[in-house]
């Protein structure tokens, strides 16, 4: 078992009811990811976009990870001016967010 270094920001999406999952994650990203993008301390963003129509059975729409040094990089990151005008937007794309911070433990 190896556990990876630093800590990972997991976003649990699920899109608003008005809008196609064209949109969603069109808006996820060209307008959200280049904001996050420029996080303080940012060490690597996936976008993990799920098409219910295709995986009916998933309970999101997607989820992001966001990879920091420390759970205190990844706070300061989300408390800074640019982790405002992130949490700002997500009313523009999503109807929920779920956040959790998780640990990687690497199998392969």
């Amino acid at each position: 078992m190896t556990t990876a270094n630093g800590f990972k920001h997991v976003g649990l999406l699920t899109k608003k009811t008005t809008q196609s999952f064209e949109e969603f994650v069109a808006h996820w990203q060209a307008v959200h990811s280049k904001i996050a993008l420029e996080l303080p301390g940012l060490r690597g963003y996936v976008l993990n976009p799920i098409d219910r129509r295709v995986y009916p059975d998933s309970p999101i729409d997607g989820f992001s990870e966001l990879w920091f040094d420390s759970l205190e990089d990844a706070m300061a990151a989300f408390a800074s001016p640019v982790g405002q005008k992130a949490f700002d937007d997500i009313p523009n794309f999503a109807a929920n967010v779920a956040v959790t911070y998780i640990t990687e433990i690497r199998k392969r």
